[in-house]
């Protein structure tokens, strides 16, 4: 047991997108490079550790990562990590982690109360989604998809005194990016699984076999739903940009969406499915729409600082962890 099998086991990898999503909205009002926001920065990449870390062990609780070939080189299947440390690790660490982001924010806040209620809703939602709903019903997705959006919530009442146009939009930019990733991307990822939780396989996606004998992934009436989750995603970045307009921005952003475009249309037709291909997609399009949301908010000079940071960390926590470098082994 290791501190790299421990950093498996909390999906470390991934830590930079809850930081840039939790991040970005108190930035929005609030200097980069202060003492509070290397404290917050911290504090935010171990709420990811542990709760991702909770997601990851009541997969294994409940017997659904035992099933999945895909999932054997885990920490907690290898027997690398024991349940027993597992739950007394996390579930410590979260009960601490809930209680010291109850107390920043009462001695940060500007609307404590509002922030409060959205922490709630953040750590409410998690445990649901974590302890069962991912797995067992058809509409886990938006508890997921509610949970982070109250997450950035919170972070936005860490620094402003309301939610404001600019805020709102931003929290429904949130929703549909997470939604999107868990209730597409995330089941195309699992398809071979076929979990009962899976609502694009109740729209018609399914693995198929060619005449040369390899999977086909076809996503039949599910592309419709993919298309309209993703464009109103994009939908509240342009009214986002709108609300916060540059010329920089606007040029930006224009990219971004045309990748975006790209591989949605590569994601959402009938191909070959090569599950490691299908990982490496979905990280390129949670990279650059959450990306966008941190060049719509903050200026260029931040939102590079924040970016390539970013970028650096998944890169290099991928090799670290997972031997690859696009794309993590989960």
């Amino acid at each position: 047991m290791t501190l790299r099998n421990w950093f498996q086991l909390f999906r470390a990898q991934t830590a930079a997108a809850t930081l840039l999503l939790l991040l970005t909205p108190f930035l929005n009002n609030f200097p980069l490079f202060s003492f509070q926001t290397l404290f917050l920065a911290i504090f935010f990449v171990l709420i990811h550790y542990f709760s991702f870390g909770e997601n990851s062990l009541m997969d294994y609780a409940m017997m659904y990562d035992q099933r999945d070939a895909n999932k054997h080189h885990h920490p907690l299947i290898s027997g690398v990590i024991k349940q027993s440390a597992a739950h007394n690790v996390i579930h410590w660490g979260l009960g601490i982690l809930t209680v010291a982001a109850a107390g920043i924010t009462l001695l940060i806040s500007p609307a404590s109360a509002l922030g409060i209620f959205f922490l709630v809703v953040w750590v409410a939602f998690g445990h649901a989604y974590n302890e069962g709903l991912s797995k067992e019903s058809l509409f886990g997705f938006l508890a997921i998809s509610l949970c982070i959006t109250g997450s950035s919530a919170w972070g936005w009442l860490l620094s402003h005194n309301s939610l404001s146009t600019l805020g709102l939009i931003y929290l429904g930019y949130v929703f549909f990016t997470i939604l999107y990733q868990i209730s597409w991307s995330g089941f195309v990822k699992e398809m071979q699984v076929r979990e009962k939780s899976n609502i694009i396989a109740k729209m018609g996606a399914h693995l198929d076999v060619d005449g040369r004998g390899q999977k086909q992934f076809v996503p039949g009436r599910a592309r419709f739903y993919a298309w309209f989750v993703k464009g109103t995603n994009l939908a509240f970045g342009w009214i986002l940009l709108w609300l916060n307009f540059s010329l920089v921005r606007l040029v930006i952003f224009s990219l971004i969406v045309f990748l975006v475009m790209y591989l949605l249309f590569k994601t959402t037709k009938t191909r070959t499915y090569i599950r490691e291909r299908e990982l490496g997609l979905m990280s390129a399009m949670e990279i650059l729409t959450i990306f966008a949301a941190v060049t719509l908010l903050l200026p260029w000079f931040e939102a590079v600082i924040l970016m390539s940071c970013s970028a650096v960390y998944f890169f290099a926590m991928n090799k670290i962890l997972w031997g690859t470098v696009t794309h993590p082994r989960v």
